[in-house]
């Protein structure tokens, strides 16, 4: 097995052209009617073959899925591998989701930023819905309410349950890999977290846009979620009823 064409889509594009570690572009411009330079290579966070840094036993669709990649700069993914000891796997997995909200923020910054208060949105009834929002997406953006005014417990449980589901959405096409079981387990598994926020008094509104990445080369689906007190609800003009009218 190798890496597929989608998930190379999804790694780039979430990772925004840019190495996870310095940052740096990862596709140069064109000079004097050259093409630019492709200094970005997909890093196995869990080595692909025995012998080689962090290896571990996986699944062929796991060992090349879009959890178990990286995306670097070729300097920085040889520094990764020649020294596993300090680039552990539970160390990149960490970078890479920093990065991947560093590039969610600097692109898409919320609705102060950007056109995602103009995106429609309903609420999120199930965690099937959640999942079919997730699934496939290129990027997120999710968050609460600013003026949703959260305790540190209430904002605990926010920030858990928007990870939890955009872990999920990440792993998805691993998840459906290994069949509707797998599928279904995952599904009540947001559909707890969400449960869990409905019983502490939120809703959540999802919704979806198109995204552009390393200058309009790369396009793809952004998941909105966001996280408001039901009694706020009313401020909102798209409600569920309204949308499914």
């Amino acid at each position: 097995m190798s890496i597929t064409s989608e998930t190379r889509k999804r790694l780039w594009a979430r990772s925004g052209n840019r190495c996870a570690l310095c940052r740096k572009e990862l596709v140069r411009d064109d000079v004097d009617g050259l093409p630019g330079a492709l200094i970005g290579e997909e890093a196995h966070i869990v080595a692909r073959s025995p012998g080689g840094p962090r290896y571990a036993p996986l699944d062929p669709e796991a060992r090349d899925g879009y959890s178990n990649l990286l995306l670097l700069c070729a300097n920085d993914h040889t520094q990764v591998d020649a020294q596993p000891t300090r680039y552990t796997v539970e160390l990149l997995e960490n970078l890479k989701r920093s990065h991947e909200r560093w590039v969610t923020n600097r692109l898409h910054p919320g609705p102060a930023g950007d056109d995602s208060s103009h995106t429609r949105a309903v609420v999120m009834v199930s965690g099937a819905e959640i999942w079919d929002l997730m699934f496939k997406a290129y990027g997120y953006d999710c968050g609460a309410d600013e003026d949703a005014d959260l305790t540190d417990a209430e904002a605990d449980l926010v920030d858990d349950a928007l990870q939890a589901f955009v872990d999920w959405g990440e792993i998805g096409p691993d998840v459906v890999s290994h069949g509707f079981r797998a599928m279904r387990d995952a599904k009540r598994s947001v559909h707890a977290a969400l449960d869990d926020l409905t019983s502490a008094g939120f809703v959540v509104l999802g919704g979806e846009r198109q995204g552009s990445w390393a200058g309009g080369t790369l396009t793809g689906k952004v998941a909105l979620l966001r996280v408001v007190r039901a009694d706020h609800l009313h401020r909102y003009v798209i409600s569920q009823s309204q949308e499914r009218a």
